[in-house]
């Protein structure tokens, strides 16, 4: 995930700390709206009792970006010092591969209702796939491949960079799509989903040594009740910015993790004692479904396992993580 230095001033914090109290009506009526997922939003009620299966694993891919830095014909992207994008011709042929062994995308409806133990329709073997942070090639060099597939995905977004598409400003205008250019893609292929807000996609602490992240890392200057309204209302607000730009199109019971650190996990950064005994359990009560990419923690306190691909593996590395991951459980329903 690339790393935006932002530097965030103390001042600003207490800003953003202050704030939460003028939202907190907003934040409990969106964390409602997160957690109230139905049966009726995920699938027509028809589908519901002609066509359910009893899947107890679901396979969750995340790409990043497409073509950057590497020729859209590389069978293996050779983009330098970027892990995070692969070729056309790769994706393509995972595609492919996924097709070919009668997998089939679900929405995020479909998901959350059956990571919430509702009777869902389900193909007989579902697949859901993701892409992270809003980037112009994650759509310009994908879109027309998942329809050609008869694919679907779920994006999640940046408040950030969205904001700053829009704005023109660097180092987002012609890399992060706009506001406008997200709307625009068609419904039928892409819905969104919360990825981050206004600082939490961003390296912010850079005077914090060894913990430069916005959700995971408390400031030694911060109080546990100040650490959490931070949190909690850059969370909040960059919530309701995707549902006021994103409308019904935003699936508001998952959030994908900046940088999978919910300070839960030992070798990720991590810093104060509130985030790790705090962050997981709020996150928990606000979205039903947490992606992270720790196969130890899926399942606890609504986290769930996703695959990173990364743009160095070969077809041959690609098919065999997903399934080994699928062999060793990583993505079932409980742990």
């Amino acid at each position: 995930m690339r790393r935006i230095v932002i530097g965030l001033p103390l001042a600003v914090v207490a800003l953003i700390a202050a704030a939460v109290v003028l939202t907190s009506g907003l934040g409990r009526t969106h964390a409602r709206a997160a957690a109230a997922v139905t049966s009726a939003a995920a699938v027509p009620p028809a589908l519901v009792l002609a066509y359910v299966h009893d899947v107890t694993s679901i396979p969750v891919l995340a790409w990043h970006q497409v073509d950057e830095g590497c020729s859209p014909s590389a069978a293996v992207c050779d983009a330098k010092g970027n892990d995070e994008t692969v070729s056309r011709s790769q994706f393509v042929a995972e595609l492919s591969w996924l097709k070919g062994q009668g997998y089939q995308s679900v929405t995020a409806g479909q998901y959350a209702a059956w990571a919430a133990g509702l009777k869902v329709a389900l193909p007989a073997k579902p697949v859901l796939l993701t892409f992270d942070d809003g980037t112009v090639s994650s759509y310009t060099d994908t879109t027309a491949v998942l329809k050609d597939f008869g694919f679907n995905a779920v994006t999640f977004i940046v408040s950030q960079f969205a904001d700053g598409a829009a704005a023109g400003k660097r180092p987002y205008a012609g890399w992060d799509m706009t506001w406008a250019q997200l709307r625009a893609l068609p419904p039928d292929v892409w819905s969104f989903a919360f990825h981050a807000g206004s600082h939490g996609h961003s390296v912010t602490f850079p005077q914090n040594m060894g913990c430069t992240y916005y959700y995971p890392c408390q400031l030694p200057t911060e109080t546990d009740a100040a650490y959490q309204a931070r949190v909690s209302g850059e969370i909040t607000a960059g919530r309701l910015a995707l549902r006021r730009e994103l409308g019904s199109r935003l699936d508001t019971a998952m959030w994908a993790v900046p940088w999978n650190d919910i300070a839960q996990q030992a070798n990720l950064p991590v810093s104060g004692k509130d985030p790790a005994r705090w962050l997981a359990t709020w996150a928990a009560s606000q979205f039903q479904m947490i992606f992270i990419q720790d196969p130890a923690h899926n399942g606890y306190q609504h986290q769930r396992y996703r695959l990173e691909i990364h743009s160095t593996w070969t077809q041959g590395a690609f098919e065999a993580n997903v399934l080994n991951n699928i062999r060793d459980g990583f993505f079932r329903l409980a742990p």
